[in-house]
């Protein structure tokens, strides 16, 4: 008789109801559906009948804190690899030059102008230049310009000694095309020198040190690129950080020509110059040797700041995949690796699951649980300079787990994982 069963001692039941229990199912009112069916009382009776499968009673316990053990190392390895290191209060590495006017970059460093710049109504014509000393060949961007409507970019960059003019331009048909200029031997390490980049109606003309370097007939340099907020450092809205010394920085709504060009360099370079601002809408000489603000020569010229922590002053929150997609094999690349990366995770993460949930459950649970630890870590890199934070990584890592979450349904992965006992036998 059931009733004279000890609490302690082994229980023997109907085929039907091993089975049952044996399948591991979860419900109870299903149990004790076939507990009345067959022997007609209740499980209510016998709180000390486990639903649990047999083999679940003895080494179960055990075996599931392996693999939760194996599933928490997984997501720490996710963490660390991709938020090391952790690290939201990067110090600013902005210096001011000593003995000489000038601002000092140490990685990372930033400067970042209170408000936008607002060239005038022009023919069109613009002219910029800056007189700098690169640290290193280590690439990184000088200046930039943003603008948020459209969010257009103007970035002057170093990559070894080359100079990199990107140069975003807004289309009819409202998109956005990058445009990119590469120019050798401009910026050598240890050198002084001044770079005068002049657009005009015949495109731009590059300047070195007064004379001309080269020019770029498709470079023309507009209004809206310029009306936004000037950068210096890093590039607006990504982690580029630059090593260097810019002891000037001029912007001009006029073409200048080659004698221009000429004389604003013997006025930056002679320490005993005037430095005129020759119709300048912004002129910085880094003259001020101390404090955290900049002024311009020039009223129209925005006041630019240092700030004491270190962002990327643009740095878009969860960009759509939309506009990160990018038709290059290195895209593709990317896309491939958070793919493979999420893989493992999924699988262990639906080991874990199984063990008290169906596998279909286990499976559902395991792509929302990693699809949602994907979506901390990128709000979270979000606050990390170095990092990017998009919703491409959120798609393509939930997509990865989904394929790891699958794969337990394959008898050649469910035998390891039994072998590993990592799931139930």
């Amino acid at each position: 008789m059931l009733s004279m069963v000890n609490a302690y001692a082994p229980v023997c039941l109907p085929p039907e109801v091993e089975r049952a229990l044996d399948r591991g199912h979860e419900k109870k009112t299903h149990c004790d559906s076939v507990f009345r069916s067959l022997l007609g009382v209740s499980l209510d009776s016998y709180p000390h009948i486990s639903l649990a499968p047999r083999n679940e009673q003895s080494s179960v316990p055990g075996e599931r804190k392996r693999t939760k053990a194996v599933f928490l190392a997984a997501v720490i390895a996710i963490f660390i690899a991709t938020l090391w290191p952790f690290d939201p209060f990067v110090r600013n590495g902005v210096t001011w030059l000593q003995g000489t006017r000038g601002l000092k970059f140490e990685k990372p460093g930033v400067v970042v102008s209170k408000e936008y710049l607002k060239p005038g109504e022009t023919t069109g014509s613009y002219s910029l230049e800056f007189l700098v000393r690169p640290a290193s060949w280590k690439s990184g961007t000088i200046l930039g310009f943003y603008s948020d409507a459209p969010p257009t970019q103007l970035l002057i960059a170093q990559s070894g000694d080359r100079l990199i003019v990107t140069h975003d331009v807004a289309m009819q048909s409202g998109k956005i095309a990058t445009m990119e200029f590469h120019l050798s031997h401009v910026l050598l390490p240890g050198r002084l020198a001044l770079v005068t980049l002049s657009s005009g109606p015949d495109g731009t003309a590059v300047y070195l040190d007064g004379k001309t370097a080269v020019s770029i007939p498709l470079l023309k340099f507009s209004r809206s690129e310029l009306s936004g907020h000037i950068v210096l450092g890093t590039a607006p809205a990504s982690y580029e950080p630059w090593e260097g010394e810019l002891q000037g920085l001029a912007i001009y709504s006029k073409e200048l020509k080659i004698e221009d060009a000429l004389r604003h360099y013997e006025e930056w370079t002679d320490p005993s110059g005037s430095d005129e601002d020759d119709g300048a809408i912004a002129h910085y000489r880094f003259a001020e040797a101390a404090g955290s603000e900049i002024l311009s020569d020039v009223p129209s010229g925005p006041q630019l700041e240092i700030p004491a922590i270190f962002s990327v002053p643009h740095k878009p929150f969860l960009r759509s995949a939309k506009k990160e997609f990018k038709a290059a094999r290195s895209y593709a690349k990317d896309v491939l690796l958070n793919i493979a990366g999420f893989v493992p995770l999924g699988l262990i993460a639906c080991a874990y699951f199984s063990w008290t949930r169906s596998r279909w459950k286990a499976i559902l649970i395991a792509i929302s649980a990693c699809g949602a630890l994907s979506f901390v870590i990128e709000v979270l890199q979000y606050y990390i300079p170095p990092r990017f934070s998009g919703t491409t990584d959120i798609l393509t890592n939930t997509l990865g787990a989904a394929v790891g979450a699958a794969l337990i349904r394959s008898g050649a992965v469910r035998q390891a994982l039994k072998e590993t006992k990592l799931i139930r036998s």
